[in-house]
């Protein structure tokens, strides 16, 4: 049962670019149902708009929306059985003219990728137990990977009245690609296979770079739902 969704938009005055993925959970319990609604709550909230005149008026409008999001996930969840305790993951980009807004709730990730050093950064940071638990220096990094609670979240949207995300400002200029990702890609794939799969397609276009990374991570287990999204810079 795939409970990823991914959303893309360019707006109408092609002002700016949406791009997301929301990566379900619950299982039988409508994973699906919340990605989904998550997914067009964004689309649906900027397919009109023009560009937000500023950084900060972004960050408002993404804080509002999401804001919206968890509340019509969390009303749903708590009035039908059906959907008791759904939630899902999101990880967001938000591109203007010089900048890019990530926002991000769970352990759906954002990376940037350059060419000239073929260097791959993470922007997010995963909200799950083993995260908490390396930043306080009780496990490893190697550790992480086995670590019997390397799938629980410490935080996903639609799961409780209110919601916590982060957000995340960089520049345009600083990279070449931007990967958002749900983990099925991040848990089958590690970042040297990645940066090697970028470098091999570096001839390619976006969406035969998206094939392949599916390909590699299925190659590798394919033990969840694999959803990448991959934008280029141009010029």
């Amino acid at each position: 049962n795939n409970e990823d969704q991914i959303g893309y938009l360019l707006s109408p005055h092609l002002e700016f670019q949406l791009m997301l993925v929301a990566d379900g959970m619950g299982g039988h319990l409508k994973g699906e149902v919340a990605s989904s609604i998550v997914r067009d709550t964004f689309i649906k909230s900027f397919e009109n708009s023009r560009k937000p005149s500023s950084i900060k008026d972004a960050k408002k409008a993404l804080k509002k929306i999401i804001k919206r999001a968890n509340s019509l996930v969390h009303k749903l969840s708590s009035k039908r059985d059906e959907y008791y305790g759904m939630g899902t993951t999101v990880v967001l980009a938000l591109v203007l003219d010089e900048e890019t807004i990530i926002l991000n709730c769970g352990d759906s990730r954002a990376y940037t990728y350059t060419k000239k050093d073929s260097t791959l950064k993470q922007i997010t940071t995963d909200q799950t137990c083993v995260e908490y638990l390396y930043r306080l220096g009780v496990i490893t990094k190697e550790e992480m990977k086995t670590h019997p609670k390397r799938h629980v979240l410490m935080n996903a949207l639609g799961i409780a009245s209110s919601v916590d995300f982060d957000v995340t400002v960089i520049d345009n200029s600083s990279f070449d690609y931007l990967l958002l990702c749900s983990d099925g890609y991040s848990n089958m794939v590690d970042e040297i296979e990645t940066i090697e799969l970028f470098k091999l397609h570096s001839q390619n276009n976006v969406k035969e770079i998206c094939g392949a990374m599916v390909a590699k991570a299925i190659e590798n287990g394919g033990l969840d739902n694999i959803s990448v999204t991959l934008m280029e810079v141009i010029g």
